[in-house]
């Protein structure tokens, strides 16, 4: 409806990726696209995708959940196209985007824009906490079960049950979820980072990273991978070794395992139970 509301034309693409895809931009002089992190990977490492079909292209928009940046790096490479990251909460609608163009922040989410406010709850001592926002347009009730919006609201304020820090430039970094911090012997591991990093590995196409119940170490960290489709199998011991060449060695994930798939909900946010 936003994009409505401004007077754009929108180009649902209803095919599987990639086809759908290549369809909708190669037949539609498409200026602007809207896209999760999954349809920019598909763009990266499809050979047969052309860079130059992203001619017409004014501005990429990555949403519903962060963004690799191995494959944002690609993208600008193969396309010559930034790909700005977005925060958007069917709550509250879309309170960042980031369209700074300085590289400086590309991995933030951007500034908050006008209309919307945020506070940070229980930061640690690197500034991370709980993200709280509140602003024009926001959600009215949850149907079902039924909740109003003054049910739900912490004094006006809606928990995203996301974690993040603002800098001192007022830009917005995301660190996962709340309900993702994996607690290894007190330390937190933030299933979000490990994420990233798995998912920069070739032969990687998506990753599921969560903390499971130990008797001596509270949780340990372990990894649900799904393969890109070209390959049949995976060098474990060199994922493993290029993560510790990247992580500290109590977040590497002590198992791995591959499936052919993750679950997802409707927004293609991957689900926590698998």
């Amino acid at each position: 409806l936003l994009f409505l509301r401004r007077g754009a034309t929108l180009v649902l693409c209803e095919q599987s990726m990639p086809q759908g895809l290549v369809a909708g931009l190669s037949q539609q002089e498409v200026t602007f696209i809207y896209a999760a992190p999954i349809h920019y990977q598909t763009m990266v490492r499809s050979v047969n995708i052309n860079p130059n079909i992203c001619s017409h292209i004014r501005m990429a928009v990555s949403t519903a959940v962060s963004l690799n940046e191995q494959v944002a790096k690609e993208f600008r490479e193969k396309f010559g196209l930034e790909v700005s990251a977005a925060y958007g909460i069917i709550e509250i609608g879309l309170p960042f985007i980031n369209h700074s163009g300085n590289p400086e922040f590309r991995l933030s989410v951007g500034k908050i824009l006008p209309g919307y406010e945020i506070y940070i709850e229980d930061k640690d001592v690197k500034g991370i906490g709980s993200v709280y926002l509140k602003g024009l347009g926001m959600f009215d009730a949850y149907f079902s079960p039924w909740q109003t919006r003054n049910q739900v609201l912490k004094e006006g304020w809606f928990k995203t049950g996301d974690l993040g820090r603002i800098d001192e430039n007022g830009f917005l970094y995301l660190y996962g979820r709340l309900d993702q911090v994996i607690n290894f012997m007190g330390m937190k591991i933030f299933a979000e980072e490990v994420k990233q990093v798995l998912e920069s590995f070739p032969d990687v196409q998506e990753a599921f990273v969560y903390g499971e119940p130990h008797d001596s170490f509270g949780q340990i960290p372990k990894a649900r991978i799904v393969l890109e489709s070209t390959k049949l199998k995976i060098d474990i011991d060199g994922l493993r070794r290029f993560c510790y060449e990247i992580l500290a060695s109590y977040k590497v994930p002590k198992d791995f395992e591959c499936v052919a798939s993750l679950k997802k909900t409707l927004n293609d946010k991957v689900m926590i139970e698998q």
